[in-house]
């Protein structure tokens, strides 16, 4: 059952001029691809809402780590090959857009000329970025391509693993600083201020050399709650902190579905408990713009 309140922010949603951008958590990905695969009707409904412009569906680069974390490979070859059939547009990962949003800020701040690259993208642009190559549409590998590239070389995927488990030893120790009281507002604000210097550039667009000074001067005017994914994420780091939470892997990737989601999408479809119980947290930064629905609440209010 959608809430009253709830769905007057719907309708304003379905009102807009352009169609509002939907961001699926891998789950709500997964129901919908199995639902469609048993269900030739419904499997129409999402292609006739998709090509009317009913909604656009938004993915990213975690969608397909998580389709790939599977030994099954016709399972997630079929999942890849719904997912270029969504014809979804891309969300940059959480850190680009740190860096992007870092990188404005400065640059208004030095009144240096800057556009900023979008922050949805097509798969060309999102696989040009991630790879450092240019790629064009004919030779942008599929979804599906790409996800059994790394069930087979399963390698690939070892440097988030062990990302992973760097995450959750560090989150150990955090825990045990402020335990012991170790974890002060100074050393905080230090290490915000590091990393925030870590996403600034060396030059201006045009090649020009940014000198030091600059760059102390302006983190001295800048927290991590000025920007959106970094105030967002830092809100999420500072509950992980201070509750004994999970600290699993499915728990990560959530946080990295979640974090840059809620800024730049108008929809997240998700009936996960953990982002349930982070999205009060991430609220208050007064950064998130999205609303929240569960999956079957998507499907009545779109697919009907």
């Amino acid at each position: 059952m959608v809430l009253p309140g709830r769905r007057s922010q719907l309708n304003r949603i379905k009102r807009k001029s352009v169609p509002p951008n939907v961001y699926l958590d891998q789950n709500a990905l997964i129901y919908l691809h199995n639902q469609s695969a048993g269900d030739g009707t419904f499997k129409a409904k999402i292609l006739q809402a998709i090509g009317h412009g009913g909604f656009i569906v938004v993915l990213s680069p975690w969608h397909w780590v998580e389709t790939a974390r599977t030994k099954d490979l016709q399972k997630a070859s079929q999942l890849g090959e719904f997912i270029d059939w969504l014809n979804p547009i891309w969300l940059r990962d959480r850190r680009d857009l740190e860096a992007l949003e870092v990188r404005e800020s400065f640059f208004t701040f030095a009144r240096v000329p800057f556009r900023r690259p979008a922050s949805l993208v097509t798969r060309t642009e999102l696989l040009s970025a991630m790879n450092g190559v240019e790629l064009t549409p004919a030779t942008t590998p599929s979804s599906r391509e790409f996800v059994e590239g790394w069930i087979k070389k399963p390698g690939m995927m070892e440097p988030l693993i062990k990302s992973q488990l760097q995450n959750a030893d560090a989150l150990k120790s955090l825990r045990a600083a402020i335990a012991s009281g170790k974890l002060t507002a100074a050393i905080k604000a230090e290490g915000d201020q590091k990393l925030i210097a870590g996403f600034l550039p060396n030059t201006t667009p045009n090649g020009v050399v940014i000198d030091d000074e600059t760059k102390r001067s302006y983190l001295n005017t800048v927290t991590p709650k000025v920007f959106p994914t970094l105030a967002i994420e830092s809100a999420v780091a500072e509950y992980s902190w201070d509750n004994q939470g999970r600290i699993d892997w499915n728990s990560m990737v959530d946080k990295f579905h979640l974090i840059p989601a809620l800024h730049y999408t108008d929809l997240v479809i998700s009936d996960d408990g953990y982002f349930q119980l982070l999205l009060p947290v991430a609220k208050k930064t007064g950064f998130v713009k999205a609303s929240v629905l569960k999956f079957a609440d998507f499907c009545k209010s779109f697919l009907q």
